[in-house]
């Protein structure tokens, strides 16, 4: 049997672990059979005592196995493949075992960050799609809370953003520094944390409850099976929501808001209105109960006992309520009124000023549709200034100095007018008052929806006039002439009558009818009789001829007046039979009363036979 000398030197250096055994005295006994067997060998063995050789053999049957293991270890230790590999067997069930050792963790730590960073240089799509699962939902999640915060801090300031209420809390925004948002929400999230329930997420079994003190409910473990079996229907109906599940519930007033970690679910009731942060408490007291009971959640399996202090973190939960601040009466009171005062008594007065100026323009608008020549066809604002358009008569009134006397300023007033001529009666009166320019003995007025003309005037005049009446646009007001008389015609018609009451019809003593030769007389005195009538009539006036019969002082009066009338009825047939309208003609008989001339000679008798002619107008 051979041996070397560094197995010997490697076996004494050897601390001796178990009692008993002298690894030096051993060795000596090795090296003493080594040398009866093969004398030249174990020459060079330090601190080694010889022994009898004989004891080599001795060695080889006590402790050839453990020689050979001993060989076998070595050859393990020196080949750092052969090393890899049996460490690589043994490491799984080592890192399993030791895993609840703390150090471990520390140990670990720098090797594991140094892989990833090295990992994530080199190729960071692979670490990407690790942590896609994981970082998405959460950032969705984040995303949407935030987003939630955000509307419902901003319904809540635009619900009280012009109350009195709300002018409050601006100044107590101002006052204290901090957002108007944040003071909204102080005063108005009004709720309370009523119950909380810790639910192991794989199994459904109920870990921990806690309740307030005045809240009540059914029987916990009842109430946590009907929540898992919400998330179980939740995840299966819907697709993407197999690893979300049902984060939040409402029933009338109550809130289910319920937060998944790794091991447990935290589901909290909650009452009234809470804020949108609540999920971040919500959710940091899941971490912290994870962090520190991690193992214990992972194993659990019904038994509460070793999760009994979890019920303390739930009971921080419990404890998260807002209720309505006590309104605080300070002195400043007074200014907060001054402050609410002052914009609502300068809104009152511009309202006041606004509504007179729209009461005044309103006026000034009726006003103007009551003035003939202006028609109104729009009207308006236009940056604060009114504006009015239409159109006027230059006859009309001028709407300037009308906006003086509304009390509006004409500055703030755009007027657009256009000029035409309007149908209204004076106005027209007015025109033809310029055109025709009538002499003074004419007079023009309105009457109803007709201008009449008044007066005496020439013929040119009236046949302008007339003619004037005639280009009168149609609507417009008649123009009435049948009151003015022609002055030419008039002259005419006073000779004609001079002439016809110069005519004398004779007659002979105590006859009623015409002397011899009166013919010639009649004839032309039935033709001006008729020419009478026609410029009568041209002149719109009425002409009546009396015919008045005459006698001499010969015989009775009696007898002398009817004579007289009797002449006057035969000037009047006869007149008649000429052609002259009997109703022209008048009879009257005067006798002797009204003698031509007196009665002192027989001519003078002769001159009072007769019937004469007065002309009368009417």
């Amino acid at each position: 049997m051979s041996t070397s000398a560094d197995p010997l030197e490697w076996l004494n250096r050897l601390p001796s672990s178990e009692a008993g055994i002298d690894r030096q005295a051993l060795a000596g006994l090795l090296v003493e059979l080594a040398r009866n067997i093969e004398p030249g060998s174990c020459q060079d063995v330090n601190n080694v005592h010889p022994i009898d050789p004989r004891l080599e053999q001795l060695r080889s049957l006590l402790l050839g196995r453990e020689i050979h293991e001993l060989s076998r270890l070595s050859k393990l230790v020196e080949d750092p493949e052969q090393l890899a590999s049996a460490v690589g067997r043994v490491l799984p069930t080592a890192i399993a075992q030791t895993s609840a050792d703390p150090r471990w963790g520390t140990v670990l730590a720098p090797a594991v960050e140094k892989a990833a960073a090295t990992s994530v240089r080199h190729n960071p799509r692979t670490f990407t799609d690790i942590l896609h699962p994981l970082i998405l939902p959460a950032i969705r999640k984040s995303i949407g809370e935030t987003v939630d915060e955000t509307f419902q801090s901003l319904n809540e300031s635009l619900k009280y953003a012009l109350t009195w209420r709300g002018l409050k809390w601006r100044w107590e925004a101002w006052r204290t520094g901090t957002s108007f948002a944040e003071v909204v929400l102080k005063h108005t999230l009004v709720y309370q944390v009523e119950h909380v329930f810790l639910i192991h997420r794989h199994s459904g079994l109920l870990i921990a409850h806690v309740a307030a003190e005045n809240a009540a409910s059914e029987d916990p473990q009842l109430v946590s099976s009907m929540l898992t079996a919400i998330q179980d229907f939740v995840r299966d109906s819907f697709r993407g929501a197999e690893q979300q599940g049902l984060d939040t519930l409402k029933l009338g007033e109550l809130r289910l808001w319920s937060e998944t970690g790794t091991f447990a679910t935290l589901v909290a009731v909650i009452r009234g209105n809470p804020p949108e942060e609540l999920h971040q408490m919500l959710r940091n007291t899941l971490s912290r109960i994870h962090e520190e009971r991690s193992g214990a959640l992972e194993a659990f399996d019904g038994d509460i006992s070793g999760l009994s202090d979890v019920e303390g973190r739930l009971t921080e939960c419990v404890a998260l309520r807002q209720q309505v601040q006590p309104i605080k009466r300070t002195g400043f009171l007074w200014l907060i009124a001054f402050i609410v005062l002052v914009p609502v008594l300068a809104a009152g007065l511009w309202g006041y000023r606004n509504w007179q100026d729209e009461r005044r323009w309103e006026d000034y608008v009726a006003r103007l549709r009551t003035e003939p020549g202006i028609v109104i066809t729009e009207l308006g604002r236009r940056n604060g200034d009114f504006q009015i358009a239409g159109l006027r008569d230059p006859l009309a009134a001028d709407p300037m100095p009308l906006l003086r006397e509304a009390g509006i300023d004409p500055s703030r007033v755009k007027a657009y007018w256009q000029t035409y001529q309007s149908l209204d009666p004076e106005f027209v009166r007015q025109r033809l008052q310029a055109l025709l320019d009538p002499p003074v003995t004419i007079t023009l007025s309105v009457d109803g929806d007709t201008v009449v003309a008044q007066g005496s005037a020439p013929s040119s005049w009236i046949t302008r006039a007339t003619a004037a009446g005639r280009t009168l646009p149609a609507g417009a007001p008649r123009f009435d002439l049948s009151r003015v008389r022609n002055i030419n015609e008039e002259a005419e018609i006073r000779g004609l009558s001079d002439a016809i009451q110069s005519h004398e019809i004779r007659f002979d003593y105590n006859e009623s009818l015409p002397a011899p030769g009166q013919d010639t007389i009649l004839d032309e005195l039935a033709s001006r009789l008729r020419e009478l009538v026609v410029l009568s009539k041209k002149l719109h006036v009425t002409t009546r001829v009396t015919l008045t019969g005459h006698s001499d002082t010969t015989g009775r009066g009696t007898f002398n007046l009817s004579l007289s009338l009797a002449r006057a009825e035969t000037v009047r047939a006869l007149l008649k039979k000429r052609g002259v309208d009997p109703d022209l003609l008048a009879v009257r008989g005067a006798g002797q009363l009204e003698p031509e001339e007196p009665e002192t000679y027989e001519a003078a008798r002769s001159a009072n036979r007769r019937v004469s002619f007065t002309v009368g107008f009417y």
